[in-house]
């Protein structure tokens, strides 16, 4: 088996039969302390994210993992669930250890996807050795490398895919379908206690980080589903390293692509698994590969909304009706279309021109319509999860709007 053939075995291997593929959230969250102060990540004189990390760990009762971003944000990833209603009860559940632990150290969790207050030269790095060398290459590589890891948080969606031609459907659909994401779920009303305006900051912030390994995979020329896996296998093969682990684990800087790495493992004692799954995750697209279908669009989202996201997705993407629907709107775009369309995620603007010569709000608006048909013919009752939160954006704005319509700064 050839390298290439090696690492598509890998993403392949968790494919499902449909009535048993799952559903997992990956939720980010900044935290701060009761005077405002950003959470220290590393132990000190004063409690900090990694002191809070063990206890969250250490009390959780199987209901997925808590784990930290380089900044201290604090993440939880699920258990995987086949039916979103299971899966909104688990993210209640793990608030209900979560705001225990917070009540008893007096500390906040700000449920934007931005910090509203600090800089990122105000925000500690954790210390882990693979960070650091995030950092070092960030700085090299993009102007907002330092914002995205410090000051950023999201929500991700991950997918089971059926076979290859299912994942390929569902990554192409889900890369044309970003920029209505990326408005939807903007919720960044504040940077260095400022408002951010109509400016879509975190989606900024991410296309200027890495343009290597970041932004959508039409930036990389993948242009449609056909060959998807492959075209993405090719490409990754292009990107720099930005760490490698040696077979006991240690961490160290690389200074090859990722082909090139896994060429010299191959020619030493062969290419492992878990040297595919290291390079899988140092590429940080919209929607990526990983074993199953990452989506990675949306911004934290206000508490009590953690699930519409999730619903979004799984209405475009999990229906293959839809799907197939969907995909013969997207494949009539040019590539002038998708150019297009991406550049509206940029600013919180429906009137801006999107594909076909049709508004971004009307893109918007049927590429939902599209989700809640598909989540309705799930027949779990999940539409409710994204229905209500849709209504109440297309009538008051994304909450980065509506937020600042209500206060001049964060700290009044």
């Amino acid at each position: 088996m050839n390298i290439k053939d090696k690492v598509r075995a890998i993403i392949l291997s968790r494919t499902k039969h449909k009535k048993n593929r799952m559903i997992g959230i990956e939720l980010e969250s900044i935290l701060h302390t009761s005077d405002n102060k950003r959470l220290p990540v590393n132990k000190g004189a004063h409690f900090a994210a990694v002191d809070l990390l063990t206890i969250l760990n250490k009390n959780n009762s199987d209901n997925g993992v808590y784990s930290l971003e380089p900044g201290g944000q604090l993440e939880w990833s699920s258990p995987p669930f086949y039916d979103l209603n299971d899966l909104q009860k688990a993210v209640q559940d793990q608030y209900s250890l979560l705001d225990r632990i917070l009540l008893d150290y007096k500390l906040k969790l700000i449920d934007y996807g931005l910090e509203p207050i600090y800089k990122p030269e105000e925000v500690e790095l954790i210390h882990q050795k693979k960070y650091q060398l995030m950092d070092s290459n960030m700085t090299r590589n993009g102007k907002m490398g330092k914002w995205m890891m410090r000051n950023t948080a999201s929500i991700q969606v991950n997918l089971d895919t059926i076979n290859a031609r299912d994942m390929e459907e569902m990554v192409f659909v889900a890369d044309c379908i970003h920029p209505v994401a990326s408005y939807l779920f903007a919720n960044c009303p504040y940077k260095e206690n400022k408002q951010t305006g109509t400016q879509n900051i975190r989606n900024f912030i991410w296309e200027e980080t890495d343009i290597s390994r970041c932004r959508n995979l039409f930036d990389h020329g993948i242009f449609n589903s056909d060959g998807l896996i492959d075209k993405y296998i090719e490409y990754i093969m292009t990107v720099p390293n930005i760490f490698q682990l040696d077979r006991h684990g240690n961490i160290s800087e690389s200074g090859k692509n990722i082909g090139s790495r896994f060429d010299y493992l191959e020619e030493a004692d062969g290419l492992h698994e878990q040297d595919i799954h290291t390079a899988l995750h140092q590429i940080f697209t919209n929607v990526r590969l990983k074993n199953l279908v990452e989506v990675r669009g949306a911004d934290r989202t206000p508490r009590g909304f953690e699930m519409a996201p999730v619903a979004f997705w799984v209405g475009l993407l999990m229906d293959k009706k839809i799907r197939a629907e969907l995909s013969d709107v997207l494949m009539g775009w040019s590539k002038e279309d998708r150019k297009l369309f991406n550049h509206c995620a940029l600013e919180l603007d429906l009137n801006q021109k999107g594909p076909q010569g049709r508004s971004y709000g009307d893109w918007i608006y049927m590429v939902s319509g599209y989700s809640l048909e598909g989540l309705k013919n799930r027949h779990l009752k999940e539409e409710g999860l994204f229905e209500s939160f849709f209504n109440l954006i297309m009538q008051s704005g994304p909450f980065s709007l509506q937020v600042q319509e209500n206060e001049a700064t964060y700290c009044s």
